[in-house]
């Protein structure tokens, strides 16, 4: 500290007030203030020239210093101090300021070593140990540091691999609970299916079970007509297995599946098997490197499928009615199939040979032969006697397998196919001792869609077909063929079609409707033979108790809705109840007197059923 408690010049310098000329002799007491800190050298020395007017003042004959303070109109008058106390402080901060001064100077005049000299060698040295020594801190801070970060990732591994670890602990306690497949020599066996107890309402009773007969609505010519119909039944109840093995590269896969509603007396292959115990598929699947081949009893490839061309991958109607939808393209029969996927399983190309069966001609046969069509259930024609003998024949006379081809395609929304079925009828023509065989042949091409509207919630399904003889392939059922004068068979024009929408309403809740439409053609030679014959008298279809209408069907149009319910599902499987109702119209060719006998059905199902886990 200097004199009177000044600091040393050179560091913050603090000047509280200072002494200036006051006029007559007298000295006033200057405040700056606020305490500044002057750390440049123009303000010190302006501070000092200041302070150096000092030196002029007049100093009084009686050495006092005179400081008037009015307060109140009183003046008040205190001792003054030296002035020479204030010059010698003065004085001192002077001298500092010209010492700070010189070392100020003589850090600015100093020289650094010249190049190549002992200092300037030793201040580089010093200059690179320093350096070096900091690289080196440098290098082992980056070191720990990816220490640590090494220990940090180790310590993540170590966690993610503690945590899969955990779970897969977790999924094989909990598959050994509650296993979702049984192994048994390597193979995967999972069970499936679901028990049902489903009751159906029909306004004009059809004499069936859970799958109605479309064909066979009856007009008001029939008791039926007249009758309703109400019953319960759990035969629609499903048992199914499921088998799956890896052999290398080559993945193994069988398929059984079967149902209470078989028919031992009229059993046949016509679109199901109906035979007891009722196969509904009984199939064998190799698959390797994009290639698959199916053998057995399969949905038949003509039924649109949700992905790809796979069995088990179809889309079937939601529907409780075990016969479906009018316009439905399906049947279930014995199957080959080769498919092949391509462009990362986004198009996939199939091919098939499906066990065949001709649906029985309807309509007028011609006079004076013997016509052995082996039509299903109906067997030979008597002879001239244009109308069925019914000899009970359940199966078809075949001369090949149905050929049937499609191409899917996935592209990432929504599934697409395009499909064609070529088929192949034979009947014999007797006429006393000699006989003829025909060969006709049939063929279709259909597309289908099922597109997302709302992903996961919402989807718009469209199928069709059209061509002659494919009737087997609709719902329906109807006619594949007809006769020609000479008895040989007529493939009949058709065409069936499908859409519908199907909607996820919430996680419980799913709801679908559908409308569909079957048409069969007119097929005449010389208004003698044929199906449809305008000629026909249909004038007793309107009779009631007459039970003789001969009108053949023209168009068959559905709607239905329902729903299903979830009331759990879960690890124990999952209970659902469902409804549905459907309304189907039958309109007829014209006969002999322009009458188009009409024909309609009101049937509601429900069921009550569990599914197994």
């Amino acid at each position: 500290m200097g004199p009177e408690g000044l600091p040393d010049l050179g560091r913050n310098i603090q000047l509280d007030r200072i002494l200036l000329p006051q006029g007559s002799g007298k000295l006033r007491m200057f405040d700056f203030g606020a305490r500044d800190s002057m750390k440049s050298y123009q303000k010190i020395l302006a501070a000092i020239a200041l302070s150096s007017m000092c030196l002029g003042v007049a100093v009084a004959s009686d050495g006092d210093v005179v400081v008037k303070k009015t307060k109140k109109h009183h003046v008040v008058k205190s001792e003054a101090k030296p002035v020479c106390e204030a010059c010698e402080a003065i004085k001192q901060l002077k001298e500092q300021v010209a010492a700070q001064q010189a070392q100020i100077d003589q850090l600015r005049n100093a020289q650094l070593p010249a190049a190549g000299s002992v200092a300037y060698e030793k201040a580089a040295a010093d200059a690179q140990q320093q350096a070096a020594a900091a690289a080196a801190a440098a290098a082992e801070a980056n070191a720990k540091a990816a220490a640590a970060q090494s220990d940090v990732a180790g310590l993540k591994i170590a966690v993610n691999n503690a945590t899969q670890e955990a779970q897969t602990a977790e999924k094989k306690v909990s598959e050994l609970e509650a296993p979702a497949y049984i192994h048994y020599k390597g193979v995967k066996l999972t069970p499936g299916g679901f028990l049902a107890a489903e009751t159906l309402w029909r306004q004009h009773t059809e004499n069936a079970d859970i799958g109605s007969s479309y064909s066979g609505i009856p007009f008001t010519d029939s008791t039926q007509y007249h009758l309703s119909e109400w019953r319960g039944t759990a035969r629609q109840s499903r048992l199914s297995l499921l088998a799956e093995g890896q052999a290398g590269p080559t993945a193994l896969t069988g398929y059984y599946e079967m149902d209470f509603l078989g028919a031992a007396p009229t059993a046949n292959e016509n679109q199901s098997s109906s035979f007891q115990p009722r196969i509904r598929q009984l199939f064998g699947k190799v698959s390797m490197n994009g290639w698959s081949l199916t053998a057995g009893q399969t949905w038949s490839l003509l039924t649109t499928d949700r992905t790809g061309t796979d069995a088990r991958s179809e889309w079937l109607p939601a529907t409780i009615d075990g016969q479906y939808v009018v316009g439905f393209t399906w049947a279930r029969l014995m199957t080959v199939r080769l498919a092949k996927t391509f462009d990362d399983n986004k198009v996939t190309a199939a091919f098939s040979l499906e066990n065949p069966a001709t649906l029985a001609p309807k309509g007028t046969a011609p006079s004076g032969v013997t016509i052995l069509d082996g039509g299903a259930g109906t067997g030979q024609l008597a002879n001239g006697a244009g109308s069925t003998a019914g000899t009970g024949g359940n199966f078809s006379a075949n001369l090949a397998p149905d050929l049937i081809a499609k191409v899917a395609i996935d592209p990432g929304y929504g599934h697409y196919e395009i499909k064609a079925v070529g088929r192949f009828f034979r009947d014999r023509v007797e006429s006393g001792t000699t006989g003829t065989n025909y060969n006709s042949l049939g063929a279709g091409l259909g597309a289908a869609a099922i597109l997302p509207i709302v992903s996961k919630k919402v989807d718009f399904i469209a199928e069709g077909m059209f061509g002659r003889g494919i009737a087997r392939y609709g719902d329906s059922s109807n006619v594949d063929v007809t006769y020609r004068p000479n008895g040989s068979f007529s493939p009949v024009k058709n065409l069936h079609a499908l859409i519908g929408l199907e909607a996820q309403v919430t996680p419980k809740l799913s709801w679908y409707v559908y409308g569909g439409d079957e048409y069969q053609g007119r097929d005449t030679y010389r208004t003698t033979v044929g199906f449809g014959l305008p000629t026909v008298s249909v004038a007793s279809c309107d009779v009631a108790n007459s039970n003789s209408c001969g009108a053949l069907m023209k168009n068959l149009d559905q709607g239905t809705t329902g729903f299903w319910y979830n009331f759990y599902k879960g690890g124990y499987g999952t209970l659902r109840y469902g409804m549905q109702y459907s309304y189907t119209h039958e309109a007829t060719w014209a006969g002999a007197t322009g009458l188009a006998p009409k024909a309609n059905e009101n049937m509601a199902f429900t069921s009550l059923r569990y599914y197994l886990p």
